[in-house]
């Protein structure tokens, strides 16, 4: 059975003197939504700002967790993950060759019967979010209603977590993806 991972960026203390990449903008400095699952379809260039200098990595996040990766990570997601994932390339300060990887899939998976999470409530004052999870402190999947040829994907109502499947995570790890961190799901 396929097993899961939230991929997130490595934040153990492993690796010291890492960069940090700040928002990723658009040349009128403004910020595409990328991380909500859906494509992007302005062609203007990306662009951000390290606001941490430090060593490449292969794989991070931004501070609101916008996945970017080395061109050599992005291609081998890409070739499991087909039409799910965009490759967006991205200025990095002047560092080419990093790529923003776009979850442009959403798949309603979460097990509330055996997870742990608040939705927004009208007593939050975000009729916008409303239903939605406001935080999910323990995520279990519904392996039921995860599509066979999904590999990286984001979860509706909760588009934080970026999840990939072991297939993906064997093909990052094949390459080189210094600085991801692959948390195992449960699945139910």
């Amino acid at each position: 059975m396929m097993k899961y991972y939230d991929l997130t960026e490595d934040m153990s203390g492993r690796m010291r003197w890492r960069w940090h990449v700040g928002d990723i903008l658009l040349p009128d400095g403004t910020e595409p939504l990328l991380d909500d699952g859906a494509r992007l379809d302005d062609p203007r260039p990306l662009h951000a700002d390290v606001t941490h200098v430090g060593h490449v990595l292969d794989y991070c996040e931004t501070s609101f967790g916008v996945p970017i990766a080395t061109r050599t990570v992005a291609d081998a997601v890409k070739s499991v993950a087909g039409s799910d994932v965009q490759c967006l390339p991205v200025s990095i300060s002047g560092q080419t060759g990093m790529v923003v990887l776009n979850a442009v899939r959403v798949i309603c998976c979460v097990n509330e019967q055996r997870s742990e999470f608040v939705k927004w409530t009208e007593h939050d004052e975000r009729p916008d979010k409303l239903g939605q999870y406001h935080y999910i402190s323990k995520l279990i999947l519904d392996r039921s209603r995860i599509p066979a040829d999904a590999h990286f994907f984001r979860i509706e109502d909760w588009t934080v977590a970026l999840i990939v499947s072991e297939v993906v995570k064997d093909a990052m790890e094949r390459v080189g993806c210094y600085g991801a961190e692959f948390v195992e799901l449960e699945m139910a």
